[in-house]
């Protein structure tokens, strides 16, 4: 489950929001150089999701079980590992327009100055 938090820059004093974590349809990536967000829906990979539900080895969430399990069972195509999953919803996702990576793992950083030196505060929203 995602959320949303109040943050502020320890470095230049901004305030902003942060999303962190995807939901039940779609992935979550933030540029690993400049903190921008970028969605993944579940359908825009649907073949590469389908192949790592397939190799997982449990739902991928409560509201998602049934659908998954029917893909377990059904779904023709080869599993693929965790890792090698990811690596390729990154590549999916491409490159930010600065030049930076989308990344699943990517810290969040502040949109003005862009450093990582930030602190959490108060949770505005959950999310799935």
């Amino acid at each position: 489950m995602g959320h949303t938090f109040e943050a502020i820059c320890n470095d230049c004093g901004y305030v902003f929001s942060v999303s962190v974590g995807g939901g039940f349809t779609f992935h979550l990536l933030r540029c690993n150089k400049c903190g921008k967000n970028k969605t993944v829906l579940f359908e825009e990979i649907a073949d590469l999701h389908f192949r790592y539900l397939k190799g997982f080895p449990e739902p991928y969430s409560i509201a998602t079980s049934e659908r998954d399990e029917w893909i377990r069972e059904n779904y023709d195509g080869e599993p693929i590992s965790e890792t090698e999953y990811y690596s390729r919803v990154e590549a999916f996702a491409g490159r930010c327009d600065c030049k930076g990576e989308y990344k699943i793992d990517a810290l969040p950083r502040c949109p003005k100055c862009h450093s990582l030196n930030i602190e959490e505060g108060e949770t505005h929203v959950c999310y799935d």
